[in-house]
């Protein structure tokens, strides 16, 4: 059963229990908007993925456990940022050097994704920028995992290749873009 494929019954448990897992993410992120925006996320990958979601509990439990997971992961997210910027800049609020840095690290991570051929490259971005799994891209490109695989391992050779030292911040860089795009920001 999913009520998530109503949209009347979706709207129902939207209003019902928005409040309570507003609250409830507040305690984790201490930050009111942060709370609403990730449950608000929570709700909309609910119902983008009403297909292949499978509630096994009630509706409310997979809910607050949903909500929990995505207030975990945001304090993870906010963890890896802070480290990196205090990596970034000796510890310092980040000035233009930062700034540059990152230019120069975007740069060449387009330089590196333009070397790639197409097909590889959408594969690339696909796990990389969007966060899928090999049998999820597999399946959306009507291809093998064998070839996923193939072609992740090959891209990976030429962004290392073409990254050098940016390699470690271009990690960073994705897991920050991969949050991102789960939040909506991009």
């Amino acid at each position: 059963m999913s009520l998530f494929k109503d949209p009347v019954q979706f709207e129902i448990a939207y209003k019902q229990f928005f409040p309570m897992l507003t609250g409830f993410a507040f305690r984790y992120v201490e930050d009111r908007d942060v709370a609403e925006d990730i449950v608000q996320e929570v709700f909309s990958k609910t119902w983008h993925q009403s297909e292949r979601i499978e509630i096994r509990t009630n509706v409310k439990s997979y809910l607050f456990g949903a909500v929990r997971n995505a207030c975990l992961n945001h304090l993870k997210h906010q963890k890896v940022v802070e480290t990196y910027a205090k990596e970034a800049t000796g510890h310092q609020a980040p000035d233009q050097a930062a700034f540059m840095e990152m230019d120069e690290l975007q740069e060449k991570i387009n330089q590196a994704l333009d070397q790639l051929p197409e097909k590889r490259r959408q594969i690339f971005e696909l796990s990389r920028f969007e966060g899928k799994k090999y049998h999820e891209i597999a399946e959306e490109l009507d291809i093998s995992i064998k070839t996923v695989e193939t072609q992740m391992s090959r891209a990976l050779k030429v962004i290392r290749k073409v990254l050098g030292s940016y390699w470690v911040y271009l990690i960073i860089f994705s897991w920050i873009l991969l949050l991102e795009a789960c939040r909506g920001k991009i």
